[in-house]
């Protein structure tokens, strides 16, 4: 639903509060209904009460108002007023006190009132009017709606505090847990502390600590295939490229099948060295002088492309990391660029706050939007680096990407005119 909170312990506060509100509200308002007819009732019962005593001291043999009958039963808390009317229509008693004008023998909403004819013995034919006012009855609808509208804020309050306070309670193990996780890598073996809460959370901390299990065997299982992987293929492709070069004659063209050699061993290296990346095999990370390092992959590069530009230009600064991981990603961007460039090839390094960024720029046909995030993954070479690039593995970029990652950093490229790609490294 688009209004409600993304949390979990706001939606649940937000839950509990509504459905006491609603809840609240629904039992006001029956409370209101029944504590109005309850008052109501009374008072009808007063008013009936008060009119059958009046009329039974009227009915008995020498009764009358010369006696005080009417006046005995005035109440001073909730007064009943009564009215006597002769068969004529002439008042012959009422209640002292009853307000002038008064009419208590007609209906009015503000008042309970009931009439009633009687025949006495001593007087004949009587019309009994009684009234009393609804005051007790608007009263009391006045303390309902008071105890109303304090009870129920405090209700709704005292419920978002106890759930908020609940459900954090519950969170903290699952938030553990996913700092836990989140903490972890690939060649982490440990497993996740889960707090003996004996609930739900307790069973998902276990299951999550049994799939870790699972995924860290496959993940040595992986990093051994690697590892066995990569020693095993350079034993025959060392011997293969023995012989070869062993059958070349001298001063002849470097034949077809030792360029495909060395295509093959580039290969190779680069999916162990991504292999190994993305699976966070790094040492342990130290500072390195990111400006030199920089410098030494650009005097490499001059020397591989010896018709290339390049142009330096960087601050001094270090970073936390892997100086051999950063320093093959430095050249794979060198070498991306150098090969799709025209002629030049500028590299900077900046500082940024919170963040060091390498930017490499070239003068080449550049990226365009659709591009600028697909040419990191694996194997994808676009149609122009095709027909210009024949040395490329594909895995350059990827290898760049994944380094980042594995610094939480980040890489990215831009859409051109000219190749612009940044590698950006947080500054701790």
């Amino acid at each position: 639903m688009p209004f409600m909170p993304r949390g979990i312990r706001a939606r649940a506060v937000l839950v509990a509060v509504s459905a006491t509100l609603v809840v609240g509200i629904a039992l006001g308002a029956a409370s209101f209904v029944l504590v109005s007819r309850i008052t109501l009732s009374t008072v009808h019962e007063i008013v009936s009460a008060h009119l059958e005593d009046v009329t039974a001291q009227l009915q008995e043999p020498g009764g009358g108002p010369a006696n005080n009958v009417v006046l005995e039963a005035v109440e001073a808390s909730s007064p009943v007023f009564v009215r006597v009317l002769n068969a004529d229509g002439s008042t012959l008693a009422e209640t002292p006190g009853t307000p002038p004008g008064l009419d208590l023998c007609t209906g009015d909403s503000s008042r309970v009132q009931e009439v009633t004819t009687i025949s006495s013995p001593a007087l004949g034919n009587l019309t009994l009017c009684a009234a009393a006012s609804k005051a007790r009855v608007r009263e009391a609808e006045r303390d309902v709606l008071l105890v109303l509208l304090i009870i129920i804020p405090l209700a709704v309050v005292g419920v978002a505090i106890a759930v908020w306070l609940a459900v954090g309670r519950a969170l903290r193990s699952v938030d553990s847990l996913r700092k836990q996780a989140e903490s972890m890598t690939s060649t982490s073996d440990g497993a996740l502390a889960v707090d003996p809460t004996g609930d739900e959370i307790e069973s998902l901390g276990e299951t999550l600590n049994d799939l870790l299990l699972r995924l860290h065997a496959q993940s040595r299982s992986m990093r051994q295939f690697i590892a066995d992987a990569g020693h095993e293929l350079r034993n025959p492709i060392a011997t293969l490229r023995v012989s070869l070069e062993f059958d070349q004659k001298p001063g002849e063209e470097t034949s077809l099948a030792l360029a495909e050699l060395d295509r093959l061993e580039a290969l190779v290296q680069d999916l162990l060295v991504l292999a190994r990346t993305e699976a966070h095999e790094s040492p342990s990370f130290a500072s390195v002088d990111l400006s030199r390092l920089v410098e030494e992959a650009v005097r490499t590069a001059r020397q591989q492309y010896v018709n290339v530009d390049f142009t330096v230009s960087c601050d001094a600064v270090s970073v936390l990391g892997d100086e051999r991981t950063l320093r093959g990603a430095i050249d794979n961007l060198l070498r991306n660029a150098a090969r799709h460039c025209s002629r030049a090839v500028t590299i900077s390094v900046t500082e940024t706050p919170g963040h060091i960024l390498i930017s490499v720029d070239d003068d080449g046909a550049g990226l365009e939007s659709a591009d600028t995030s697909r040419v990191f993954e694996r194997f994808v070479r676009l149609d122009e680096s095709r027909h210009r690039d024949e040395g490329g593995s594909g895995l350059g970029l990827a290898i760049v990407a994944a380094t980042a990652q594995a610094h939480g950093g980040r890489a990215w490229a831009l859409e051109g005119p000219g190749g612009r790609f940044r590698f950006e490294l947080p500054r701790r």
